[in-house]
């Protein structure tokens, strides 16, 4: 292990009297070095304001969004009169092993806390450019009077997210003489996770080692675990260009969507960039996943809404582009040339993991490789074509890319809408054990006439979860009628969206419904059957 060095230069403070002014601050207790544990019969402490001079003290929590910098805070340290206390940051020297302990946080009286160097900026993003190893989390400037208070300060601004900042205060001589070192955020128990998101996401003391992985969900109880471990969740991701600590009591699925690819010269993207973007009614695209999955978090990558994306920046892409004569194509990241063989690192969302969960991989390291899913969009829609999707069937972390065929789906919605002549449009979805009409709620509340592109939405939102699903591995245990490969499935008719069809229903009177049938919801009460790996 590295040892630790401390800067060098001295940053005075000025003395804060813990007066009126300063009863009120929220407050961060130093650790005793001897156990590690916050001292809370200190009679120095130091206190945290944002920009405009607020106590954030205990609500802090350090991010960071591209392109970055995070937010500047400022240090003050509260202590008695006869003080004048010196502030110096405590940095780390070396480059840090991640070998599944943690290097920056105290182990004994010899080895004090260190301000992080934490891989990355954030547990699936780098940045532009990326850190160094050695590059601490944070960067300290020279103290000033905090904006909006009579105090002074010392800036702190993150450079990555959930990192940890650690400073000692010195006092020379007076009624409270000593040094002191603070852990920032306040860490109690001294596992990198502050203890305001732990009392949030941890409560009864949870996540004490920040190593634990203990997501679960209602439908597979015995399978517990996303492959992230707690503080890399508090440390959080990009998606999408913003910052997200995730939950670490429920799994978090990750996809991101490649538009368009496989079509004519020219041709623009259904879901974004088009002059249709489907869904055209405000929904999501994938707001249907989350339904079949509950218990899980559906995170978007790289996505901007109504825009085409081919790769992103926010896990490990290794996609260059598909085509129906060639399949994928990838850059191998050893040679650089295209290959037809997906990387093992391809949509890796864990590269930046402290604690990777699992066995170690060849290409990274550490723990096993942990990924999202891609759906890509192709275009192609020859004459007599019938198939609407596809996608490998297993689980996150195997070679499961998803296509979807929205120009075929479209064909196929149009052709449904066309059969039923001049009848006014109906949509129903399959909800908890029976059929449900959905209406076409506008943005400001109202209900508008179901029309065409409300019904190809729906559509769209259908097949993207339906094959996202498969990509989980939610297949059913022993139900319904039809046995397959890899599961049992309601008969069709019966709104189980699995391996299901959109079914339509024309009224035989000229003025009645043309009634098509999304089962777009599982039935709720069979959800149980469902089994999520």
């Amino acid at each position: 292990m590295n040892r630790h060095v401390r800067l060098i230069a001295m940053l005075i403070v000025a003395t804060v009297s813990l007066g009126a002014a300063t009863a009120e601050a929220g407050v961060i207790f130093p650790i005793n070095v001897q156990t590690g544990t916050p001292n809370t019969n200190s009679p120095v402490t130091i206190s945290l304001f944002d920009a405009n001079g607020r106590d954030i003290t205990d609500a802090w929590q350090p991010t960071w969004e591209p392109p970055g910098p995070g937010p500047t805070i400022y240090v003050s340290v509260n202590a008695p009169a006869d003080a004048v206390p010196a502030l110096t940051p405590v940095l780390f020297s070396g480059t840090p092993v991640f070998n599944g302990v943690n290097p920056f946080l105290w182990k004994s009286a010899t080895q004090l806390p260190t301000t992080s160097a934490y891989p990355g900026r954030c547990t699936n993003f780098d940045g532009n450019p990326a850190p160094l190893p050695t590059d601490p989390d944070f960067t300290f400037g020279s103290v000033t009077q905090i904006p909006g208070t009579p105090r002074t300060g010392l800036p702190v601004t993150s450079q990555d997210c959930g990192g940890m900042a650690v400073v000692q205060v010195s006092i020379p001589n007076g009624s409270a003489a000593g040094t002191y070192t603070f852990v920032i955020p306040q860490d109690s128990n001294n596992n990198g996770i502050p203890d305001n998101w732990e009392a949030k996401f941890c409560p009864n003391n949870s996540c004490p080692k920040g190593t634990e992985d203990n997501d679960t969900g209602p439908l597979s109880p015995s399978q517990i675990g996303d492959g992230i471990a707690a503080f890399d969740e508090y440390r959080g991701f990009i998606m999408s260009g913003k910052h997200v600590s995730t939950d670490p009591r429920q799994r978090d699925l990750f996809v991101h969507l490649v538009n368009p690819q496989c079509g004519a010269a020219g041709q623009t993207s259904l879901l974004g960039g088009g002059t249709t973007t489907f869904p055209t009614d405000g929904t999501g695209l994938f707001d249907n996943l989350a339904s079949l999955i509950p218990g899980t978090q559906v995170h978007l990558l790289g996505s901007t809404p109504g825009q085409p994306t081919t790769t992103t920046t926010e896990w490990v892409d290794r996609f260059q582009n598909f085509t129906q004569q060639n399949g994928f194509q990838y850059v191998d990241p050893i040679t650089g040339a295209l290959t037809g063989i997906e990387p093992a690192d391809d949509r890796q969302i864990n590269k930046n993991a402290v604690f990777p969960q699992g066995t170690p991989n060849p290409i990274v390291g550490g723990g096993a490789i942990h990924r999202g899913l891609r759906i890509t969009e192709c275009l192609d829609a020859p004459a007599g074509a019938t198939l609407l999707g596809s996608t490998g069937i297993g689980t996150p972390d195997g070679p499961d890319n998803s296509l979807l065929y929205t120009q075929r789906i479209f064909n196929y919605l149009t052709t449904l809408i066309a059969n039923g002549g001049n009848r006014q449009l109906k949509v129903f979805t399959f909800q908890n054990g029976s059929w449900v009409e959905q209406k076409n709620v506008t943005a400001n509340g109202q209900i508008a006439p179901t029309d065409a592109n409300f019904v190809i939405s729906q559509a769209m939102k259908f097949y993207a979860a339906h094959e996202l699903t498969h990509s989980t591995k939610l297949t059913p245990t022993v139900e319904g009628t039809r046995t397959t490969s890899y599961g049992y499935h309601h008969a069709p008719g019966t709104g189980s969206v699995m391996d299901q069809t959109i079914t339509q229903k024309i009224d035989k009177s000229t003025s009645g419904f043309n009634s098509i049938y999304i089962p777009s919801v599982y039935n709720g009460a069979d959800q149980s059957s469902y089994k999520a790996e």
